[in-house]
């Protein structure tokens, strides 16, 4: 995967640390800690903390030892949103949703091959980790899927190609089938299980261990073992029983390209088909919301628009 680099240069360890951080913004972490972490040497942690602690990028606490994110990073932060002033309608809807629906609900957007959590409220029901805000997972089979469902067949295609070697023909047969009922319905749905639980918590990890070869291999062995119902789940019937890992729907830009996907997951127990509709029309509505305050359109298949 070497789009992601090698991640050995000092510019990609400062970068490591701002990520792991920001993906933590409301902790804090000694050196040894952050060292560990990101597979970086005490030396190599030392040099780059202190610079970053220089310039108040960083606040080091004088009595712990711990460093977190300074104050400069409040003002980075602010003239960020103003460039990106649609995160603020991303993240107005995401909170409407988790407080309706009392479970987690997130927004993701694809930066570089990354998929980058951008807003994030509430708490899982079923007592699942939860997502951070800051958090990266590589942009890679059956993640994404979302993002890719309402492009052409070329990206498309390029999108299915980058699926670690270890999925299975079937798994295959249902990623494409999956992205064209995604496409066809307006939204995804994927099945709860052992693997996509553990996938979840394997891409979560800090954005330093993409360039690592045991995560890649880890990342294979996790792929290969995903069920059809953990990809995609093509009927809301097929919901019940094991249960949702997660319900998503697009967001649209002006431009009728996927800006982000709104989704939620850590659903209760027991949940029964009009359960699981309920949930799927919020984030619907969420996700058209937000279009429709991007000033964005779902586009035009085959003559027919995509679900709104």
């Amino acid at each position: 995967m070497a789009e992601f680099g090698d991640g050995s240069g000092p510019n990609n360890r400062v970068v490591e640390v701002m990520n792991f951080l920001a993906a933590h913004p409301t902790e804090s972490f000694t050196l040894a800690e952050i060292a560990s972490r990101l597979g970086l040497s005490n030396g190599s942690a030392h040099r780059v903390l202190t610079t970053l602690a220089e310039a108040r990028y960083l606040t080091r606490h004088p009595r712990h030892k711990t460093y977190s994110l300074g104050l400069v990073m409040v003002a980075i932060g602010q003239a960020a949103l103003s460039q990106h002033r649609d995160i603020d309608a991303v993240r107005q809807e995401v909170a409407l949703v988790a407080r309706e629906l009392r479970v987690q609900c997130m927004a993701s957007a694809i930066v570089s091959n990354e998929m980058l959590v951008v807003a994030c409220e509430g708490t899982p029901a079923n007592f699942a980790p939860a997502n951070r805000v800051g958090e990266r997972w590589p942009f890679v089979p059956p993640l994404g899927m979302g993002f890719i469902a309402w492009a052409d067949q070329k990206t498309r295609e390029e999108y299915l190609a980058r699926a670690p070697a270890a999925l299975s023909d079937i798994a295959h047969e249902r990623l494409s089938v999956g992205l064209e009922a995604f496409r066809r319905r307006g939204y995804g749905m994927a099945g709860d299980g052992p693997v996509i639980r553990a996938l979840r918590r394997f891409t979560s990890r800090p954005a330093a261990y993409h360039n690592e070869e045991a995560y890649w291999s880890g990342l294979t062995q996790l792929v290969g073992d995903i069920s059809e119902r953990e990809i995609q789940l093509l009927d809301v019937a097929d919901a019940t029983g094991e249960g949702v890992s997660y319900i998503i729907a697009p967001v649209f830009s002006a431009a009728g390209e996927v800006a982000y996907e709104i989704g939620i997951s850590g659903f209760p127990p027991g949940l029964t088909e009009n359960d699981i509709e309920r949930y799927v029309d919020r984030v619907r509505t969420a996700a058209a919301n937000v279009t429709m305050q991007l000033n964005g359109s779902a586009p035009w298949i085959g003559g027919v628009s995509a679900p709104a």
